[in-house]
């Protein structure tokens, strides 16, 4: 048996919360997803253009939107870690309605490209999107990470010493792609980025990051080991259920005023 992660699709993730947003009954608006199942003994990692979806041990089920696509040829990527040679891993893209409940890998419709691996190794495969908003990775140019490392502790400092302005300054193209993707207006962004600033969280650093060029090396995603951003938000009061976290600064690119945070 496998445990079972079944949420509903989203077209956008903002400021490391998941936002879902469900359509009518009559309307769809279609989305690229990647349904995934992992097994015990192993440990599946799925990639889109580079992008780490998942990172994860054990049997489990998800489906996690393709949120980094470009219009024509894109790839995808599973890689099973193991020493069973029984243990699988699966993938599947395929197009659904945001608001869908997508199947496990092998039920879903519209699928565009498939992946089932058993044992240890690797497989990937090659699948068309449609043509896709002017997001600013699209046009990003392919760098190094020179400097990266360098603007994230710029962006934790400023978080530590509660500079909003130089925080949020980080943050300029995701405003202006979310406005694209029919997201939050800049300045509900801008009061979310205050309340974490206010006081009311623990600011701490990841350690141990890694840093992945995706996206054809055109941006970065820096991730620890759990597969979150490197800046984290705590929650400083005590509730029932645990303190909250929000993890920031995953996805970046270098644009002519210096590295900027793309998507948190």
């Amino acid at each position: 048996m496998f445990k079972s992660i079944k949420p509903v699709c989203l077209a956008l993730v903002t400021m490391g919360s998941i936002g879902i947003t469900a359509m009518p009954a009559h309307a769809c608006k279609e989305i690229t997803t990647v349904a995934l199942q992992g097994s015990d003994a192993a440990t599946l990692t799925v990639r889109v253009n580079d992008v780490i979806l998942i990172n994860h041990k054990g049997s489990h089920f998800n489906a996690i939107p393709a949120n980094f696509l470009f219009e024509g040829d894109n790839d995808v990527k599973i890689e099973l870690v193991t020493d069973d040679p029984e243990a699988t891993g699966r993938a599947e893209v395929f197009v659904a309605c945001q608001g869908d409940f997508p199947e496990e890998p092998g039920k879903n419709q519209n699928v565009l490209a498939e992946l089932h691996q058993k044992g240890a190794g690797e497989q990937s495969a090659v699948f068309q999107a449609g043509p896709q908003p002017a997001f600013s990775y699209l046009t990003g140019e392919i760098t190094t990470d020179d400097g990266l490392l360098e603007a994230i502790e710029v962006m934790y400092q400023a978080a530590v010493d509660q500079d909003t302005e130089a925080y949020i300054a980080f943050f300029e193209p995701m405003m202006t792609d979310l406005k694209l993707a029919d997201g939050p207006p800049p300045e509900m962004i801008k009061g979310m980025v205050a309340e974490l600033l206010s006081g009311k969280y623990t600011v701490k650093s990841s350690k141990n990051i890694q840093v992945n060029k995706i996206l054809g090396g055109r941006a970065y995603q820096v991730a620890n080991s759990k597969g979150h951003g490197p800046i984290e938000f705590e929650e400083k009061t005590d509730v029932a259920t645990g303190r909250s976290s929000i993890w920031q600064g995953a996805f970046w690119l270098k644009t002519d005023d210096g590295w900027k945070v793309f998507r948190p």
